[in-house]
């Protein structure tokens, strides 16, 4: 029950954020989880966010507080976190929505 009170639909909060998908989305993307480099294409982009670890719940309230999500070590590290704290992103829409997937670590 408390899940239903507390429900987030991340999905659709993802979405939003990231918009049309085009190169300047995934760009502001790889800016807003703390990526510095210059991105000329979206393969590159999603190239260097195989390197960040961060829990996407965080990274959209980070980017709503208008900082950088923290950041995790390793893929594992991640994983523990997320589970701890149920910030899971459901893993049947992360395969119908390509860029998320570019942030999403196995964690079960």
């Amino acid at each position: 029950m408390a899940r239903k009170r507390g429900f987030r639909n991340i999905v659709k909060e993802f979405k939003t954020y990231f918009g049309d998908g085009l190169l300047d989305d995934w760009q502001r993307l790889c800016r807003d989880v703390g990526l510095n480099g210059e991105y000329s294409s979206i393969t590159q982009c999603r190239k260097a966010l195989r390197t960040v670890h961060v829990n996407i719940f965080d990274l959209l309230d980070a980017v709503k507080e208008g900082r950088t999500p923290p950041h995790f070590g390793t893929a594992g590290e991640l994983a523990e976190y997320t589970l701890e704290t149920g910030r899971v992103y459901p893993k049947k829409a992360a395969k119908k929505m390509g860029p998320v997937r570019a942030l999403l670590r196995m964690i079960f």
